[in-house]
């Protein structure tokens, strides 16, 4: 196979770099194209543009797969933990016990925030929502670390653990706040999404214990968003990255894109379709069967996904966990939920478009049942996709010997040498 693509423009000709994947798959390096030519390309939406080279993640649209930094989603969700996990995203490989040891305590000694930033939380109304406090409070982290911000752990900076650490505690500090109770301290014995659970729920006035099956499901579930290629948050990490922008102002742009329903808070319809269902009477077939009719459901956020054209891998492993899930638990919405994946998944329509239940209707489901609030569920996407943005992060500022600042182009379709009127001629 040739290793140079011929573009032919009013006769012509320009030979273009093709780009050799490591999974057979290629692209047409078209980055000396407009000083070739004059021209750019137009791709609304960036479907068919790749933002480079990555070795994070790889996603197969039509085998249905998932990697991460080579390994199946569904080994590392059976197999690994979420914070192992985040090692792999973010440095390359599984790391050994030492490695894991060190990594593990970096996360305890980071977990605790400035007292100062306690402040900033009683300027949080009591109705603010949780992902506006993270995306802020995430921010002024570069103004208590602000020595250095630019640099990486790489460089004796160790931000990355700092930030990963943090940000489960100002998440359960903002759950606190909206509900009205006390903050409740991190305790550096507790594994990472013990302390968060522990944090979320306990009251300093009580004694708790984690669940470990919640803690298990979480691991999972943290797991399951840890990446997914170049997500619009993920993307918007590494444009904002590429200006040299530090490493929490990187992140704090990439939480802010989950605000759109198209990105974040998919697990919320989830929900709130059971309760449609429960104000119907339970009837779930009348409910769905309405949904066929509206086109909404071909961009729905809780069934299908277009970034596969079969069954997503991440809903299959969550299916997994909910169906153990519900063997041990049961409420109505669980049962409701049942019933809507028994009908979504036999229904000609719904099979016939690929409109399964996705990774964001179980998480959704089982995110509620575990006693979060659906206003939190955002949330805990940004708290899971965060070891996928720290990993391109690097990538891009650390690893990368190339990076650019993105710098889009565009086709101006205006109007044309126009000269000004004064207003009272107007």
């Amino acid at each position: 196979m040739s290793n140079k693509a011929e573009l032919i423009i009013n006769g012509n000709k320009y030979e273009l770099d093709i780009i050799q994947g490591s999974d057979g798959k290629s692209g047409i390096d078209i980055s000396t194209l407009y000083d070739k030519t004059g021209m750019v390309t137009i791709d609304p939406g960036f479907f068919n543009t790749a933002i480079g080279k990555s070795r994070v993640s790889r996603r197969d649209a039509e085998k249905g797969e998932l990697t991460y930094r080579g390994y199946s989603v569904r080994d590392l969700a059976t197999n690994s933990t979420f914070v192992e996990t985040a090692y792999l995203l973010i440095y390359g490989d599984l790391p050994n016990k030492d490695q894991l040891s060190d990594f593990s305590k970096r996360l305890s000694k980071h977990s605790m925030i400035h007292e100062d930033m306690i402040n900033l939380f009683d300027g949080f109304p009591g109705v603010a929502h949780p992902l506006a406090v993270l995306s802020t409070m995430v921010m002024s982290l570069s103004s208590y670390y602000s020595a250095d911000y630019e640099e990486s752990v790489d460089k004796g900076v160790d931000h990355i653990s700092r930030l990963l650490a943090k940000v489960r505690t100002i998440a359960a500090f903002s759950y606190k706040k909206m509900i009205g109770k006390p903050f409740v301290y991190p305790i550096d014995k507790y594994p990472y999404c013990t302390n968060f659970l522990y944090m979320l729920f306990s009251l300093p006035a009580e004694p708790y214990e984690v669940n470990p099956y919640y803690d298990k499901i979480l691991n999972q579930f943290w797991i399951l968003y840890a990446d997914h290629e170049q997500n619009v948050a993920a993307t918007t990490v590494q444009l904002v990255g590429s200006t040299k922008a530090n490493l929490f102002a990187s992140i704090s742009a990439g939480i802010s894109a989950l605000w759109g329903s198209r990105e974040g808070g998919q697990s919320v319809a989830a929900l709130e379709l059971v309760e449609e269902i429960i104000r119907n009477k339970g009837d779930h077939k009348a409910v769905l069967e309405k949904l066929k009719i509206e086109d909404s459901i071909f961009q729905s956020t809780i069934f299908g996904h277009s970034a596969y054209k079969t069954v997503s891998p991440r809903a299959i492993v969550a299916r997994e966990i909910f169906h153990e899930f519900c063997s041990k638990y049961d409420s109505e919405i669980l049962q409701i939920a049942l019933k809507v994946e028994e009908f979504v998944l036999n229904d000609k329509f719904f099979k016939d478009n690929n409109l399964y239940p996705n990774l964001e209707f179980y998480s959704g489901i089982i995110f509620y049942s575990m006693g979060i609030p659906k206003n939190m569920f955002t949330l805990m996407q940004a708290i899971g996709k965060l070891p996928g943005w720290l990993a391109h992060w690097r990538e891009l500022r650390v690893v990368s010997s190339d990076h650019k600042k993105a710098r889009p182009r565009q086709i101006y379709s205006g109007e044309i040498n126009r000269v000004y009127t004064p207003i009272e001629k107007r």
